[in-house]
C-alpha cells in the first residue's frame, strides 16, 4: 500500500510539468501557421508569381520604386513591364552606346631635334675618354656659335665599354673560347634643340666639321613649339567623331540616341617625326656640300572616350 502511494504521489507531481510543455508546443504551432508566407499569393490575384515575373524585394510594402524602376508589390514586377532601358535609366557603368572618338590635325613643324653623339676607341680608357671629350666640346662650341642656348642641349647618354674579341686556347681544362680586350669605347650623346627650323642643316654641318670622324648623327626629329594652341581643335574633331559614330550605331541599332552621359580624354599628343640620319650623308662628298634637311609636317592628335543613353 505505501508503494502504491508513493508512485501515485511522483506521477501527480510531473502532470505540471507534462501541461506545460504541452502548452508551449501549441503556442509555436499557431505562431507558425500565422507568419507571411514569402510565396503567398496578393489578395485578389488568385494565383501565385509565375517564371515570367522578376522577384525585386524593396524592403518596404506597398508602392515604391527600386533603381529608378516603380514597384506596385513589395515582392514582383512583372516581365512584360520590365525592360532594360528603364532598368538602366539613372545607373551608371556600362549602359548606354560606348565610342572612341579620335581628332587629327596636320601642322608644319617649327621645332626640330638632332641626336649628335661622338665615339672614340683607343687601347685605354683614359686614352679614349680624352679623345672623345675633346671632340665633343669641339662639336658643342661650334653649336653654341650658330645661336642655340645651353638649354636645349641635353646630354642623354655617356658610354664606356670594353671591346673584345674571342681567341681559341688550350689551359688544364682543354680547348675552349674566351674573350679578350683589345680596346674601349667611349661615346657620349646629346640632343640638339633647334628652335630655327631652317637652321637645321647648319647645326649638322657644324658638328659633322669639328666632330670630324668620331662624330656620330643618329637622326633628325620635327615637331611644334606649343602643340597645346591646336588642342581645341583637335577636341572638337574627336567629339564630333564620337557623336557621329554614336548616331551611327544607334540607327543601326534600331533606337535613339541620348544625352551624353559620360566622357574622358584618353591622351591628346605631338608626336615626333623621326627621320633617320647617318654621318656619312653631312660629310662624304668633297668640298662639303651643305646638308638638305625638309622639316614637312607632324600630326597632332586627341582621343576621347564617351558614352550616350538610349531613349526608350
Amino acid at each position: 500500500m505505501r508503494i502504491t502511494s508513493i508512485r501515485r504521489m511522483a506521477a501527480n507531481r510531473r502532470t505540471p510539468f507534462l501541461m506545460a510543455a504541452v502548452s508551449i508546443l501549441a503556442i509555436a504551432s499557431v505562431a507558425c501557421s500565422s507568419g507571411a508566407n514569402p510565396t503567398a499569393t496578393p489578395s485578389g490575384t488568385g494565383s501565385q508569381p509565375t517564371g515570367a515575373e522578376i522577384g525585386v524585394n524593396t524592403g518596404v510594402s506597398g508602392s515604391g520604386s527600386v533603381s529608378g524602376i516603380p514597384v506596385s508589390d513589395s515582392r514582383a514586377i512583372s516581365a512584360s513591364s520590365f525592360s532594360p532601358t528603364t532598368y538602366y535609366e539613372g545607373q551608371t557603368g556600362q549602359a548606354g552606346i560606348w565610342v572612341t572618338g579620335y581628332g587629327t590635325k596636320e601642322v608644319s613643324s617649327d621645332v626640330a631635334k638632332v641626336f649628335i653623339g661622338v665615339e672614340s676607341k683607343e687601347e685605354t680608357v683614359s686614352a679614349a675618354r680624352q679623345k672623345a671629350a675633346e671632340a665633343m666640346t669641339a662639336v658643342l662650341d661650334a653649336i653654341r656659335g650658330l645661336g642655340v642656348d645651353d638649354d636645349d642641349i641635353v646630354t642623354t647618354s655617356f658610354n664606356i665599354y670594353p671591346q673584345t674579341v674571342w681567341i681559341e686556347v688550350t689551359d688544364s681544362i682543354g680547348r675552349h673560347s674566351e674573350p679578350r680586350i683589345t680596346g674601349y669605347v667611349v661615346s657620349n650623346n646629346v640632343e640638339v634643340t633647334v628652335r630655327d627650323i631652317d637652321m637645321v642643316d647648319e647645326v649638322i654641318d657644324a658638328a659633322a666639321d669639328k666632330g670630324g670622324d668620331l662624330i656620330r648623327v643618329n637622326s633628325v626629329s620635327f615637331t611644334v613649339a606649343n602643340p597645346a594652341q591646336h588642342g581645341a581643335e583637335t577636341r572638337q574633331l574627336a567629339a564630333a567623331d564620337a557623336r557621329g559614330k554614336a548616331q551611327l550605331y544607334a540607327q543601326a541599332m534600331g533606337v535613339t540616341l541620348g544625352p551624353l552621359v559620360y566622357l574622358t580624354e584618353i591622351g591628346s599628343s605631338a608626336p615626333l617625326e623621326s627621320r633617320a640620319f647617318s654621318a656619312d650623308a653631312a660629310y662624304a662628298e668633297a668640298g662639303f656640300a651643305p646638308t638638305p634637311i625638309q622639316s614637312g609636317e607632324v600630326s597632332l592628335s586627341t582621343t576621347i572616350q564617351a558614352a550616350f543613353a538610349i531613349i526608350p
